[in-house]
């Protein structure tokens, strides 16, 4: 009891206390587009398929920028340095401003024996050096700069939570991740991991907490929330796969319901592109403002391009971009 009221107290204060993000152009009605990865690459079989990626995105002058839901790896394979400093200069290699929010395969996953049985917090603190080096700045050859929740004195560990605002739509990733949103059990772990679990979870609120109290104080045309985790939206509340998404699942259809324009979810997790409304009212009744979109993943290397209207009713178009070579 005492761990619940402390996060909604945080909730509360962060609603008088959020600041504005960055404004990432010249805050216009323009239409505007970027590319939505996630789940690769997944291992060297996918090296050649994901270096045509790169080049059929470096290629489109009409993207602003790329997103990648996470997971750099597969989850069978080992946690090296090595791994994630080659994914690391494999996304440098993108032309425009690349963003990254973790997955569990590049930590919550590498207690496994083909992973290497490492400390997955030692890799999560190694993944924050590496990706995150200079707190709120993008990757890619061109840069940008960007709000991170790690200005929070509260949450100054969170250097991965970023978020932003082009033309009157707020955007911002959120650390959430597989393997029950870290709650997958395992023979090491220890109550810090559970700790760790809980106090990302509190972060993870407070910052989607924030971005729908910023949407409203500015007025903004949508919102776009970015995070690796499938966290099973059609699964009955209490499931054991959901357990961990819950109280976000929560407080996605909360604030849905105080913020009545378009929402875009975004994650990657499963593999499998789809574009679909998967969250309900009290009254069991889709949330039709809310819509959520799936990556492609691991051998399906592909990209999905999101198109984003700030005068249109709908705001948020997504086209699936098939590499025919990666077929």
């Amino acid at each position: 009891m005492t761990c619940l009221l402390a996060v909604y107290a945080l909730l509360n204060f962060s609603a008088l206390t959020v600041a504005q993000s960055p404004e990432l152009g010249n805050s216009s009605f323009d239409k505007f587009e970027f590319a939505l990865i996630g789940d690769v690459p997944y291992s060297r079989d996918d090296f050649d398929k994901f270096d045509r990626l790169i080049r059929k995105i470096n290629a489109d002058p009409r993207l602003e920028w790329v997103l990648h839901a996470g997971d750099i790896k597969s989850g069978l394979t080992v946690c090296t340095d090595a791994v994630l400093i080659d994914r690391l200069q494999r996304f440098q290699q993108f032309n425009i401003p690349f963003i990254l929010t973790p997955g569990d395969n590049e930590w919550t996953d590498c207690h496994r024996f083909l992973a290497g049985l490492y400390n997955p917090l030692e890799r999560l603190a190694r993944l924050r050096e590496l990706f995150y080096a200079n707190p709120g700045g993008s990757l890619g050859q061109k840069t940008v700069m960007v709000r991170t929740q790690a200005s929070d004195p509260h949450f100054s560990e969170y250097v991965e939570n970023l978020r932003w605002r082009k033309n009157h739509v707020v955007f911002a990733t959120v650390h959430i991740v597989g393997s029950n949103n870290g709650w997958a059990q395992f023979s090491n772990r220890t109550e810090v991991d559970d700790i760790e679990a809980r106090r990302r979870t509190e972060a993870a609120m407070v910052w989607i907490k924030q971005t729908f109290e910023e949407a409203r104080n500015t007025d903004a045309r949508g919102v776009f929330i970015l995070f690796h985790a499938n966290p099973n939206f059609e699964y009955a509340k209490g499931t054991p796969a959901r357990l961990g998404f819950d109280e976000l699942i929560d407080l996605f259809e909360q604030e849905s319901a105080q913020y009545a324009k378009p929402i875009l979810l975004a994650h990657g997790d499963s593999h499998r592109f789809r574009v679909d409304k998967p969250l309900q009212n009290n009254e069991k009744q889709t949330i039709n403002h809310v819509a959520r979109v799936e990556t492609f993943g691991a051998s399906n290397v592909h990209w999905v391009r999101v198109t984003v209207d700030p005068a249109s009713a709908e705001v948020f178009t997504i086209q699936k971009q098939i590499i025919k070579k990666n077929r």
